[in-house]
C-alpha cells in the first residue's frame, strides 16, 4: 500500500463510498458525502480483492501473445474492413457500469462520433435503463431528483423492489441510522420476499410479481377519490393527470378489490395508501425488482405518478429515488453510453445531432439509435455484426439466455474482450484479448445514485501492459481516423484531458431545457483535476422550483401498461443479488469470507414448497425456462420469507464457482418494450427434483475437470473446496481421480453413509493432511471452512471425522468475522453474553460493516422470546 494517503471511490455499488488508501490499508473516508467512513462487507475487503488469483497481462490474439501496436492495428483495421464492406452497423461494442466515466466518454465518442454507429450499449441497460425511460418521460430528463441527506429528513421511507440491506448496506445502514434519530420516521418494503429489509418494515406488503403497477395505481385513485391530490401543484407544475385519471376511473382500482388482485389485506393497502398520502416527506426508493421487468419503464412511472400528484418532490425528505446497481451506471448514462441516447443526455433529434456533431467536428456522426443489449447479440447470432469490442462485462454469464449469447459470439468473426483477467467467462470467447487497467491501477470520475461525482485515483502499479480503457480505445480511434483520412479525434495525454472535453460537451446543454452542464469544468487545470472533491451536478434538488427539463417546464404523467396475467400454475423464478458476492464473482469470489454466505449455487424455496416438491434441504433440483432451451441444477435451501411457488436464486454464479449453474440460462430474453431491459424478475420455470445418489466434498489443490451432475468451486485460506453431485453411485476408487496427486498416500474411514479419504504426506515422522475427500448418500452439510483449517496440519482422524459427522447446517449470518448462527445461539445459551453489545465483544460480529446487525438482533429476540416463554 501506499504511504501517503490517497482518496478514492469504492468499485462496487452505485451507493458511491468514499475510500482512503494509506500504509495501514483500505478503509472508509470519514470525510466523503456518500458514506462518511462506513463500507460493506465486500468495501471492507478492498485489499483483498487486488490479490486476483490470475491477471491478464499482454495482449493475446486466440491465446498467443501481441504487442498492443498489433492489437491496436488489427482493431482499426478490423472496424474498418466491417465499415466499408458492411457498413458501420455491422460493427458494435458492449461496455460496462464499471467503467469510468473518461472511459466511458471515449468509447462513446469512437463509436457515434468516428465509426458513425450507435451500436454501443453497457449492462447498465440490464439494470436501470427502466428507470432512465421512466425520468425522461416524466421530467423531461434523466435525473434523479433526491439526495441521499433526503433521507434523514423524511418521515416515511418506501422500498420498491430492493433488499436495500443487502445490496447498498451502507445506505440502508444510514436508514437505521434515520429511524433510530427520529422514532416517527416509518418504513415500508413493497417486495414479494420477506427479505433482511423487509423483516424491519413497519409494513410489508407482499405483492405478486409485476403487481406494482396495480399497486401505484390504487394509491393514486386512493388520494383522488379523498380529495389528497394537491391540486395546486399540478395544475403549475404537471400536465396529463386528466387522462391518467381517467384511465384508472374503473372499480379494478378501489381498495376492495386490489385487495383480492394483490393478494394483501383491506387494512394492510389503506393503510399504506392512507400514510403515503398523509406524510408529506415521504421518499420512495426503488431499484432492480421495479427496474428488471417487461414493465420496468411503467412502474417507474406510476412512482413518479405518485409523488407528482401529491406534490411530494422538490423539497427536503421526498421524491422518488432509483437507486443506482453499479459505480458508473449514472455517469455512463451521463456521457450517453446508451444505444437509444447520443451523448450528454442528447437523443437523436435534428437540434442535437447538430450540435453533437458540430462539437465533435464530425461529419460521420451516428444519426438514429443503435441496437439495446439483448437487440445487439441477436444481430451477432444472425451475422449482421462483423466486430464487437466488450470490455468491463461478462455478457456469457450475465445477460440473459447466456447459452444464446455464447452460440452467438462463437459466430462473430472478431470479438475482443477488455478485461482483467483471462479466466473470466467471457474472456473464452474472445478471439483478441485485452490486458485492461483494475481497479487502483486506473483512474477517472464515477458519478453515484445522487449524482455526485467523485475521483477514483491510482494508488498501486498497473501491471504488465495492461491499459486504461479509455487510452486503449483513443489509439485505436487514432489510427481508424488515420484509415478514414479524417483528423484524429483522440488527441487526449491523461484522463484530465478527456474529462475536461467531456465538461465542454456538456455546455451544449446550457442554452436547453436540460440540468447536465458540467462546463465549468472544462478548463480546470490538472492540478484541479488531480485534487477534485465530490461534487454533485444539478444541485441538491433540481426540481425544487418546480421547473422540470420540458419545453413548457411542466412534469408529464404517464399512463402505464396493464401487466397481463401470468401462468399462475408455473413456478415463479425471482434473481438477484447476495450481500457478500459481486456480479459474476470475478472480483470477490476467490476472497474466503465473502464466499462463505452462500457457498454453492442454490435455489430457495419455502417449506410448503419443498413438502410439495418431496426435495429436502440440500438435494438437488433442476430448473428448465419456459422459453430457454437450456437447464440448470442446483441446491435446494428453504426460506420461509418466499411465498407459494416462488423460487429465488443468485445472479452471480459464474466460471468454476458456478460449475454452471448459471440462472441466466434459464432467463428468458423478454423486454421492457420501452428501455430494452430484461425482465430478470419474472421468469416462469419448471422445477424438478434430481435423483442424485451420491454427494462430495473435496479439499485440495486442484480437482478433476471432468463435470459431476453437479459442480461448484468454493474458495478458502489457500485451499480449494469443491463440491459435487452425481446420479450414479460413486466406488471408493474415485479418491485417485478427483486431484490427489500419486505421491500422496490416503486412508479410508467409514461414515454413517458414505466415506472418508484423507490424502497426506509423511513430512519427517508426521503425518501431513494434503487433501480431504467425503463421499455420502446423503446431502452433506460439513462446515468446509473448519475442514480447511487442517489441511496442511498435522493429521488428526478424531477431529475429521467429528466435523464430518456434522448433521446440522448452519447459516453465516457476520461475513466479516465468519459468525455463524450456532455460534451466536450457543453464547446466549450458556448465559455468557445477553445482548448485542456482549456478542460484539465476544465474537466481534457486527463490528465491522454492520450489514449483519439486523439478523443478530433478530437471533437475540428469539432467544429472549424462548427464555420468557420457558418461564
Amino acid at each position: 500500500m501506499t504511504r501517503e494517503c490517497i482518496k478514492t471511490a469504492c468499485p462496487y455499488c452505485g451507493v458511491g463510498c468514499g475510500v482512503e488508501v494509506n500504509a495501514t490499508g483500505i478503509q472508509g473516508d470519514k470525510h466523503h458525502p456518500a458514506n462518511s467512513g462506513a463500507l460493506c462487507v465486500k468495501g471492507s475487503a478492498l485489499a483483498q480483492s487486488l490479490d486476483m488469483p490470475s491477471r491478464l497481462l499482454y495482449p493475446k490474439l486466440n491465446g498467443r501473445e501481441i504487442t498492443w501496436q498489433q492489437a491496436t492495428d488489427m482493431i482499426a483495421n478490423a472496424y474498418h474492413d466491417a465499415i466499408v464492406h458492411h457498413g458501420a452497423d455491422s460493427t458494435a461494442m458492449y461496455v460496462s457500469g464499471q467503467l469510468l466515466t473518461e472511459d466511458y466518454y471515449v468509447a462513446n465518442k469512437f463509436m457515434k462520433g468516428v465509426v458513425g454507429s450507435a451500436n454501443i450499449d453497457t449492462n447498465s441497460r440490464l439494470c436501470m435503463s427502466s428507470a432512465v425511460v421512466a425520468h425522461n418521460r416524466a421530467f423531461g430528463e434523466d435525473v434523479v431528483p433526491v439526495n441521499y441527506d433526503d433521507i434523514d429528513d423524511a418521515d416515511l421511507i418506501i422500498i420498491c423492489g430492493a433488499n436495500t440491506a443487502w445490496t447498498h448496506p451502507v445506505l440502508f445502514r444510514r436508514i437505521q441510522q434515520a429511524r433510530e434519530c427520529n422514532p416517527e420516521l416509518r418504513m415500508v418494503v413493497i417486495d414479494p420476499r420477506e427479505t433482511v429489509t423487509a423483516q424491519q418494515a413497519d409494513l410489508h406488503l407482499a405483492i405478486p410479481d409485476d403487481g406494482d403497477i396495480a399497486l401505484f395505481n390504487g394509491l393514486l385513485r386512493y388520494c383522488q377519490d379523498q380529495g389528497l391530490v394537491d391540486q395546486e401543484y399540478v395544475a403549475q407544475h404537471t400536465s396529463g393527470l386528466a387522462a391518467l385519471c381517467e384511465a384508472l376511473a374503473g372499480s379494478e382500482y378501489k381498495v376492495s378489490a386490489l385487495s383480492n388482485h394483490l393478494k394483501l389485506s383491506q387494512e394492510q393497502l389503506t393503510t399504506f395508501y392512507r400514510w403515503f398520502a398523509n406524510t408529506r416527506k415521504t421518499i420512495t426508493l426503488f431499484c432492480q425488482g421495479v427496474n428488471q421487468s417487461q414493465y420496468g419503464a411503467d412502474k417507474g412511472n406510476v412512482i413518479i405518478n405518485a409523488h407528482l400528484a401529491t406534490g411530494k418532490i422538490g423539497y427536503g425528505g421526498a421524491g422518488p429515488f432509483s437507486i443506482t446497481g453499479q459505480p458508473n451506471a449514472m455517469g455512463g448514462r451521463e456521457v450517453g453510453g446508451l444505444a437509444n441516447q447520443l451523448a450528454v443526455h442528447r437523443g437523436f433529434d435534428q437540434e442535437s445531432i447538430e450540435l453533437v456533431g458540430e462539437f465533435w467536428q464530425t461529419d460521420n456522426l451516428a444519426t438514429t439509435p443503435g441496437l439495446k443489449a439483448v437487440e445487439m447479440f441477436e444481430a451477432v447470432e444472425r451475422g449482421d455484426i462483423q466486430v464487437i469490442w466488450i470490455m468491463a462485462t461478462n455478457p456469457v454469464v450475465s445477460m440473459p439466455d447466456n447459452n444464446f449469447v455464447k452460440r452467438a459470439l462463437k459466430k462473430c468473426p472478431l470479438v475482443i474482450v477488455s478485461d482483467v483477467t483471462s479466466d473470466s467467462d467471457i474472456a473464452q470467447y474472445a478471439d483478441l484479448l485485452l490486458p485492461a487497467a483494475g481497479w487502483g491501477e486506473k483512474q477517472g470520475m464515477v458519478t453515484n445514485s445522487e449524482r455526485m461525482l467523485t475521483r477514483q485515483r491510482q494508488f498501486i502499479e498497473t501491471k504488465g501492459q495492461a491499459k486504461s480503457d479509455w487510452r486503449a480505445v483513443s489509439e485505436v480511434g487514432a489510427k481508424l481516423c488515420t484509415l478514414i483520412e479524417k483528423p484524429n479525434a483522440f488527441e487526449f495525454a491523461t484522463e484530465a484531458d478527456v474529462f475536461r472535453e467531456y465538461a465542454a460537451m456538456t455546455g451544449i446543454n446550457s442554452s436547453s431545457d436540460l440540468l447536465l452542464d458540467l462546463s465549468t469544468f472544462a478548463d480546470i487545470t490538472d492540478e484541479e483535476y488531480l485534487n477534485w472533491q465530490p461534487v454533485q451536478w444539478g444541485g441538491t434538488r433540481p426540481f425544487a422550483n418546480g421547473q422540470f427539463c420540458f419545453p413548457d417546464r411542466k412534469a408529464r404523467f404517464v399512463v402505464p401498461a396493464i401487466p397481463t396475467a401470468h401462468n399462475q400454475s408455473a413456478w415463479w423464478l425471482n434473481s438477484g443479488r447476495q450481500r457478500d458476492q459481486w456480479h459474476t464473482m470475478t472480483r470477490t469470489g476467490y476472497i474466503p469470507h465473502l464466499a462463505a454466505t452462500e457457498p454453492e449455487p442454490t435455489v430457495y424455496m419455502n417449506q410448503r414448497s419443498a413438502a410439495y416438491l418431496d426435495v429436502n434441504e440440500g438435494q438437488l433440483v433442476s430448473l428448465q425456462g419456459e422459453v430457454t432451451e437450456h437447464c440448470i441444477v442446483a441446491k435446494a435451501a428453504i426460506d420461509n420469507g418466499l411465498g407459494a411457488r416462488q423460487l429465488f436464486m443468485s445472479m452471480h454464479w459464474a466460471g468454476e464457482y458456478g460449475g454452471g449453474s448459471e440462472v441466466n440460462a434459464v432467463v428468458s430474453r423478454e423486454v421492457d418494450p420501452h428501455s430494452g431491459q430484461p425482465a430478470f424478475k419474472s421468469q416462469r420455470v419448471a422445477i424438478q427434483t434430481v435423483d442424485a445418489k451420491t454427494y462430495g466434498l473435496y479439499l485440495g489443490e486442484k480437482f478433476v475437470e471432468r463435470r459431476f451432475a453437479y459442480q461448484s468451486f468454493q474458495s478458502e485460506e489457500n485451499i480449494g473446496v469443491w463440491r459435487f453431485a452425481d446420479t450414479d453411485n460413486l466406488d471408493r476408487d474415485i479418491s485417485e481421480d478427483l486431484g490427489q496427486t500419486p505421491h500422496k498416500r490416503k486412508v479410508v474411514l467409514e461414515l454413517a453413509s458414505g466415506w472418508l479419504t484423507v490424502g497426506y504426506d509423511e513430512v519427517g515422522q508426521e503425518r501431513v493432511t494434503r487433501s480431504i475427500l467425503i463421499v455420502s448418500g446423503q446431502p452433506i452439510v460439513t462446515d468446509a471452512s473448519q475442514l480447511a483449517i487442517l489441511v496442511g496440519k498435522p493429521l488428526s482422524f478424531s477431529t475429521l471425522l467429528a466435523i464430518a459427522a456434522q448433521q446440522e447446517s448452519s447459516e453465516l449470518i457476520c461475513s466479516c468475522f465468519r459468525v455463524n448462527d450456532k455460534q451466536i445461539a450457543r453464547e446466549l445459551e450458556s448465559g455468557n453474553c445477553n445482548n448485542l453489545s456482549q456478542l460484539q465483544s465476544k465474537l466481534k460480529c457486527g463490528t465491522n460493516c454492520g450489514s449483519c446487525l439486523p439478523q443478530i438482533e433478530r437471533l437475540i429476540s428469539h432467544h429472549q422470546h424462548t427464555i420468557l416463554v420457558a418461564k
